[in-house]
C-alpha cells in the first residue's frame, strides 16, 4: 500500500493520497515526480492515515483496553492521555509546549505524562 493513489489520478486530479478515517486528501501538482507520503502520514494494512487520525486512533486503542463499564470520566481521561502518549513516542526530542499545542493540552500535563512513561524530558534549545 505504499504507492501512491495513481488510480485516481487524472489531469484534473493530481496523484495523491486520502485518508482512511477523515478521507482528507493530500496531494502534489501534476508536475510533481514521484511524491513521497509524508513523514507525518502512515501506510498501514487498512489504509492511510493522517496525523489528526493517528493521534485519534491512538487514543481510540487505549480507550479499548478500558473494562466495558469505565466511567465516561475514565474514557475521556484514558484517550486523552493515550494522543499525548503517542505524540511524545512519536517525537520525544520533541520540546513539551509544542506537543502541548498540538494535543491542545498543557505543557504540565506533558511532562507527567513523560514521567509516567518514564521517559527524560527533551533537550533544551
Amino acid at each position: 500500500m505504499t504507492e501512491l493513489d495513481t488510480a485516481a489520478a487524472t489531469p484534473e486530479a493530481p496523484p495523491g493520497w486520502t485518508c482512511a478515517r477523515c478521507q482528507m486528501t493530500l496531494s502534489w501538482t501534476a508536475e510533481a515526480q514521484n511524491p513521497e507520503l509524508p513523514s507525518t502520514w502512515t501506510d498501514e494494512e487498512d489504509g492511510f492515515y493522517c496525523l489528526a487520525c493517528r493521534r485519534d486512533r491512538a487514543g481510540d486503542a487505549c480507550v479499548d483496553d478500558l473494562p466495558v463499564d469505565a466511567s465516561l470520566a475514565d474514557r475521556q481521561r484514558t484517550r486523552f492521555q493515550g494522543r499525548i502518549d503517542f505524540e511524545i513516542r512519536r517525537d520525544p526530542d520533541r520540546p513539551d509546549n509544542r506537543i502541548a499545542k498540538a494535543c491542545r493540552t498543557s505543557t504540565l500535563a506533558v511532562r507527567k505524562a513523560r514521567t509516567r512513561l518514564g521517559l527524560p524530558r527533551p533537550p533544551q534549545v
